[in-house]
């Protein structure tokens, strides 16, 4: 996940894709674009950083808990428990019949951590 600016009168988001994760030098030109933007208009945009990964991983956890298919619960158990939890657990449930239920979840969760995070921004 991005970093995620947002304007406070417009509600415009801006917003580039996390460098270490996609490189910087195929996104540069945005990144840069939309971090002076934002270095503009310092008071008019917020800020809201990317998911702690603790947080990532309590999703997946969570997840693990609605599985009914008691191996791949466990295979999913196992990657979480390993040395790289998130390449194991994306790889498990890639290859596995719950990848949309995955997806889903993990969308619906992640919206609920955005609705809360812009909550506390606008207290």
């Amino acid at each position: 996940m991005a970093k995620l600016y947002i304007h406070r009168q417009t509600q415009e988001i801006l917003s580039y894709p996390d460098p270490q994760r996609w490189g910087e030098s195929e996104f540069i030109d945005l990144i840069e674009e939309v971090k002076a933007r934002a270095e503009a208009e310092p008071d008019m945009f917020v800020v809201i950083d990317p998911p702690d990964p603790r947080d990532a991983y309590h999703i997946m956890e969570d997840f693990i808990f609605t599985v009914e298919d008691e191996q791949l619960r466990d295979r999913l158990l196992e990657a979480l428990n390993s040395k790289k939890p998130f390449r194991y657990f994306r790889a498990t449930v890639e290859d596995s019949p719950l990848r949309d239920a995955w997806y889903d979840f993990k969308d619906a969760r992640m919206k609920i951590w955005l609705l809360d995070m812009l909550a506390r921004v606008w207290e």
